[in-house]
């Protein structure tokens, strides 16, 4: 993997399974990401309902400028970019301040939004997987603030401008107007896919699928039942089910107030959601703690010791490397 050297002024440190570089002057804004990013990590790869490799590289730069001097050589970030994820390589390049405005972005959001794209790649074994299912799952995963992308897809339903699937499969498109589209309707069409509990069992076998080899068509079909034309003519359904209580003659604000409702709706839905999940890994860690020995008294325990054989060798492994010793664990 190609990447360059950090500008002056920056530090890399390897922390766990991660290897961070990210400018010394600011070391206070990076040390909550790297503080959260084991938490993210794991309720991001856990959505997917398979076992990933949880190393990365995370660069964190000042501004978009120096950003670009981070990027993998000949892959530069798009110029909008305030993160951007290489998920074949693992890594993933934030900045401290946006392009164009120069205004601090949400590093936490957009943190977890490409995180979410490189557990996604390494859940399918890099196997293909549309943009727009890439793109919605990320977004479910990282925003809790999704009425921006609500009013997108309000407004594109009542202009109907809305994008068929088969243009989302590549690629996004380039005007603002269409990307917001895109964006919305990815993250609502990903909500319809999981709607219910048994809608995550179906998810863990679409990515299974996709993960053993087979193309998203045939495992949408394994897993749903249904083929990209049928999930489009039953979202397209269930999206006129869900809204014709806002007619088109309906004054906008109106339309905004209820899209917030049903945002907070939403939110809270995964709220508890997440809440479930701890309250589960919780119970896990209990039930482990209990099946677990406690450990021998300490006089035990030296007797133990003082009968240990001379020939066998009790010391923690260790290996050199660059100079320097490292215990194994």
């Amino acid at each position: 993997m190609p990447l360059p050297a950090p500008p002056t002024g920056y530090e890399t440190e390897r922390i766990g399974p991660v290897t961070w570089t990210f400018p010394v002057s600011e070391r206070d804004r990076v040390v909550p990401l790297i503080e959260s990013v084991e938490e993210h990590w794991a309720d991001v790869a856990s959505d997917f309902g398979v076992v990933v490799d949880d190393h990365l590289i995370i660069r964190v730069a000042r501004n978009p400028r120096e950003m670009r001097a981070l990027a993998p050589i000949g892959y530069p970030p798009p110029d909008y970019a305030t993160g951007v994820a290489y998920p074949r390589w693992g890594v993933i390049l934030l900045t401290m301040s946006a392009p164009e405005t120069w205004q601090p972005p949400d590093l936490e959001v957009v943190l977890v939004h490409e995180l979410s794209h490189v557990a996604m790649y390494r859940a399918v074994d890099g196997h293909r997987v549309p943009r727009w299912l890439s793109e919605g799952v990320a977004i479910h995963q990282s925003e809790v603030r999704l009425l921006p992308r609500m009013q997108s897809l309000l407004r594109a339903a009542a202009q109907r401008s809305m994008l068929r699937l088969s243009e989302l499969s590549d690629r996004f498109p380039n005007r603002p107007h269409d990307v917001n589209v895109a964006y919305a309707q990815s993250a609502d069409i990903v909500g319809f896919l999981r709607r219910t509990n048994n809608d995550e069992r179906r998810f863990h076998r679409l990515i299974q699928v996709m993960r053993a080899g087979d193309t998203f068509d045939t495992a949408l079909s394994n897993a749903y039942g249904w083929t990209s034309i049928g999930l489009e003519r039953e979202w397209r359904e269930s999206l006129r089910t869900r809204y014709r209580v806002v007619p088109a003659l309906l004054g906008g604000t109106t339309i905004w107030v209820l899209a917030a409702i049903l945002v907070v709706v939403a939110y809270r839905r995964r709220r508890r959601y997440h809440h479930l999940k701890l309250q589960q890994m919780g119970h896990r860690e209990e039930l482990e703690a209990l099946s677990t020995p406690p450990p021998p008294a300490p006089e035990a325990k030296a007797n133990e010791t003082n009968k240990t054989d001379v020939g066998t060798d009790k010391a923690v492994p260790h290996v050199d490397h660059d100079g320097k010793s490292h215990t194994l664990h």
